[in-house]
């Protein structure tokens, strides 16, 4: 790893930003009928419906280095917990443990496959199961998993640029949605050349489809109640995660979030 590298831009550069609810979020955490922000697109426009899975946010980030190596860090969502090398990571999760031979595999597979343009790639997953609290939902044995969700990369000077700014600019930057993520080919192409694990896309739609109202968004969910990505039992999904091909739209919807709003 880069000693000069200065790991809390890194950190800030790389968080995953927060989605928001689809429906606004109103007092004591129940929604409004309302939609959040609007989108701007047409009623053609496609959305793609996959599952939110519970557990961990977590990010490997990979660094392409002049020499060809590829170096990583492993990450929750607010912290940098372990990097190529360390003898011992930070145990919050299990995360880096579990997530390390992971990293591995996929700078194998980078090694033998990809033409590297970028300088950094960033892929995030939700790692659930273990001693995550909706755990039951998905194992009966602690058994701990992965599911890709998002991938984005900077080329070398993209990356030189950002590391050139204060750290406060850098998180300005993040916060207004400036992450470069890729789209839905692109995503896919890189997890089935990697052989990831994803999220599971339940479904595809065009925007005119797709519920508005806040009683017809509870009842498409409910044909997506099970998860999908169960261990040794299959237990209830979280909620969904709908978005555009090129992510520049993305919300989440919950079952907690429509089922605490009905009980007002």
């Amino acid at each position: 790893m880069n000693k000069n590298m200065d790991l809390h831009k890194i950190n800030s550069l790389t968080k995953y930003p927060s989605i928001l609810t689809y429906h606004q979020l109103g007092e004591k955490g129940r929604l409004n009928e309302a939609l959040t922000e609007p989108a701007g697109f047409g009623a053609a426009e496609h959305l793609y419906v996959y599952e939110k899975v519970d557990g961990e946010n977590s990010r490997i980030i990979l660094l392409s280095q002049p020499s060809g190596e590829i170096d990583y860090l492993i990450g929750s969502r607010e912290e940098l917990l372990y990097a190529k090398g360390d003898r011992v990571g930070n145990p919050y999760g299990n995360i880096a443990e579990f997530l390390r031979p992971v990293a591995e595999r996929i700078i194998a597979g980078l090694a033998q496959s990809d033409p590297r343009e970028w300088a950094l790639t960033v892929l995030y997953q939700e790692s659930y199961g273990g001693k995550t609290k909706a755990s039951r939902h998905y194992s009966d044995n602690k058994t701990q998993n992965y599911r890709v969700f998002d991938v984005f990369s900077l080329d070398r000077e993209q990356l030189d640029a950002m590391l050139a700014l204060p750290q406060e600019q850098i998180a300005s930057w993040r916060d207004r949605g400036n992450q470069p993520f890729y789209d839905e080919t692109a995503k896919k192409n890189l997890t089935d050349l990697l052989n990831l694990q994803t999220a599971p896309l339940l479904d595809q739609i065009d925007r005119s489809e797709f519920p508005v109202s806040f009683a017809d968004t509870f009842a498409y969910m409910q044909r997506f109640e099970q998860t999908q990505v169960g261990m040794e039992v299959a237990g209830r999904a979280e909620g969904l995660i709908v978005r555009t091909v090129d992510r520049s739209w993305i919300r989440k919807i919950r079952f907690e979030d429509y089922e605490r709003t009905f009980r007002k």
